[in-house]
């Protein structure tokens, strides 16, 4: 994917390791590699990469002013194209004044390998004939105070950035090296001084580079920056490694890191790092744009993922204003689950089974595992009106990943904790039709949008979690009372009350009735239909309610699948959340469409949807697109982010193959 955007930049890290934005000018931003995920340190100055082979050095950036108030004279390059393919950025290099061709940037994800897919490091690749130098600024510690650079020979030569004054309590505290095998090493790097007006970059280090391994601090002033240099020749191409190690246990993160199971420092990291070299995702996509979404999907693993010491991952529903881990519904946490168990399953187990730990009155599944936290749940967004989708996304969660990984132990270990999960829905029932009751308020996942009385969408949920439920207790041998196959068909009949001759109103209370097409209507055939579980819905009532949603919600917008639309296919807009779209929701119907041998429809649906995705930003992928317009809204970075993986998975079952 060729990046022509300035403002938009690929994240290059791994794993709950935090992130650096590169963008298409080789500048960098948005660091989030100092535990700082919620608060990005986004002016970044000191960065370079430059052509130092003749007497005037040439930068090999388009914008090395970029952040500098008053620019001092930059010689750079004219032409730079990058192409990105998560976790990776290619620059090609066009100008005759350098030999440099190619730097390539890029981080290591491997499909079942959590050591090197949790590197804290970044891989720079240069092509070329050249002497090349690299400068990267010291920001450890939250204060400039205590920041020292030191020089670093050894199996690999570079500069290490640290700071000796950043307490324990400082999500900052930490170190950065810098460096490469032979590399030679520039301590003293003070880049930030007055101008005639303002404050410029210092540049004279690149036309005097040489030698210099003293220990390094910074000077008790306000607006001192320094940083360090490397440099090396390259013949044909080198690498030069960018690693971190950010091990305090500020208060927020009390955690630790996975890569201190392995790692003591980041000279520790570069010098395995330089050993293995970079390492290229593969994936087993069923077709080519496929291949680019679900690679470039994989954004939100490292920037908004979470991997702890002990090995739990957490994933903002977004770093800015929710700061929820793992929530649930709708395919947020959940989809996610789908992606993870092609990658790394053991994730997907334990994660899931976490949710079972804080089951409330006696059954109510929470919403997340915490604000900025994994130990703290919040449950819904309102006391009074507990979430109904949750309960159920939780059981099918759990089932999956027994069917998924033939692992019947995850029920049995869950069984208890999914009866009484049950048991708590049916108690919501208050009308008698066995489909928890809707309320209004914000008692599901349309957060705003109030249903009432019976809802197809949580009726079609809570029947394919009754179905799961049931089949569990045959595959474990449990008896199965009498009332569990009552209320399921009971709710059956309730769902199908519901029914137009088209498609599944929205939700009925008494002789109130919201005609409007939900896009989620039947999600839980979708679960059922993806896990081989018996239909909750007639199958012809399937297909036409599958027509009717690419009739009504998929052309009443020329961008993305809305979440309602009107009878006569014109965009709902009651509320926010119905007049726009979730990406996230809308790869699931793609998905079912597929299953149910609407192959051209769903991915016609799938792909317009990445389209709009690519027009806004791949690696920020907000929680909903405005139906109308296109453009991105709601919440950044959304964890529901990689649910387009659900479309090739959909492709893999229809020909035969393993879910994953």
């Amino acid at each position: 994917m060729i990046l022509k955007d300035f403002e938009i930049g690929i994240p290059i890290g791994a794993i709950g390791t935090g992130k650096i934005d590169f963008f298409n000018d080789l500048t960098i931003g948005n660091i989030t590699i100092m535990n700082n995920w919620t608060k990005p340190f986004n002016r970044v100055r000191g960065f370079h990469i430059v052509d130092v082979s003749n007497k005037e050095p040439i930068f090999l950036q388009l914008r090395p002013e970029k952040n500098v108030e008053t620019p001092p004279n930059y010689n750079k390059v004219k032409e730079i194209v990058a192409d990105a393919l998560f976790p990776r950025i290619t620059y090609t290099i066009n100008d005759g004044r350098t030999k440099i061709k190619k730097i390539e940037v890029s981080s290591i994800l491997v499909k079942n390998d959590l050591k090197n897919s949790s590197l804290p490091a970044i891989f720079i690749k240069v092509e070329g004939e050249g002497k090349i130098a690299i400068s990267f600024p010291n920001i450890t510690g939250s204060f400039r105070g205590g920041r020292v650079n030191l020089p670093v020979e050894g199996k690999v030569n570079g500069v290490l950035l640290t700071n000796l004054k950043a307490p324990e309590s400082d999500p900052a505290k930490g170190e950065i090296f810098l460096g490469c095998k032979g590399c030679h090493i520039m301590t003293n790097y003070r880049y930030w001084i007055p101008a005639v007006r303002g404050m410029t970059e210092d540049i004279s280090y690149f036309y005097n580079i040489s030698d210099v391994k003293e220990r390094y601090y910074i000077k008790p002033y306000a607006r001192e920056e320094i940083g360090g240099i490397v440099w090396k020749e390259v013949q044909g191409e080198e690498t030069f490694i960018l690693s971190w190690f950010f091990n305090s246990r500020p208060y927020n993160y009390p955690y630790g890191h996975y890569y201190e199971n392995w790692f003591k420092s980041a000279i520790d990291v570069a010098e395995y790092a330089i050993d293995i070299g970079p390492k290229e995702l593969e994936i087993e996509a069923e077709d080519e744009w496929l291949k680019e979404a679900m690679r470039n999907s994989l954004y939100i693993l490292t920037t908004t993922s979470w991997l702890t010491k002990d090995g739990r991952l957490g994933v903002y529903e977004d770093p800015e204003i929710t700061l929820l881990m793992n929530t649930i519904g709708s395919f947020t946490y959940d989809g996610l689950g789908f992606t993870l168990l092609n990658l790394y399953p053991d994730f997907v187990v334990r994660m899931d089974e976490e949710f079972g730990k804080y089951l409330k009155d006696g059954g109510e599944v929470p919403h997340d595992l915490g604000e900025n936290s994994l130990d703290e749940p919040i449950y819904g967004a309102s006391e009074g009106y507990p979430w109904n989708d949750l309960g159920p996304t939780w059981i099918l969660m759990l089932y999956r990943d027994y069917k998924v990984l033939n692992d019947i132990k995850i029920l049995e270990r869950n069984y208890d904790k999914i009866k009484a999960v049950i048991d708590w829905l049916i108690s919501k029932d208050k009308d008698g039709d066995c489909i928890p009751d809707s309320r209004g308020g914000y008692d599901n996942s349309y957060d705003g949008t109030h249903m009432y009385g019976t809802s197809s969408y949580i009726a079609s949920l809570f029947l394919a979690s009754l179905t799961a439920f049931i089949n569990a207790s045959k595959l474990l041998g449990k008896p199965i009372d009498g009332k569990y196959i009552e209320c399921l068909n009971k709710g059956k009949k309730a769902l199908e009350s519901l029914w137009n001759g088209r498609y599944f109103n929205m939700w009925k209370r008494g002789n109130e009735v919201n005609q409007n097409s939900l896009a989620t209507q039947i999600i839980g055939q979708f679960w059922c239909d993806i896990l081989d579980l018996e239909p909750i819905i007639s199958e012809d009532k399937i297909l036409k309610t599958l027509k009717s949603i690419y009739e009504l919600n998929y052309r009443s917008s020329q961008y993305c699948l809305s979440n309602g639309a009107t009878p006569d296919g014109k965009i709902d807009t009651e509320t926010d959340q119905m007049k726009s779209c979730w990406p996230r929701t809308s790869f699931a119907v793609a998905s079912h469409m597929i299953l149910r041998g609407l192959i051209k429809e769903g991915e016609e649906i799938a792909k317009r949807e990445w389209n709009t995705i690519i027009q806004n930003n791949p690696w920020n992928q907000t929680s909903r697109i405005w139906a109308d317009t296109g453009k991105n809204t709601g919440l950044p970075f959304y964890i529901g982010s990689t649910s387009v993986w659900l479309v090739n998975m959909a492709l893999r079952k229809i020909k035969g193959k393993p879910l994953v």
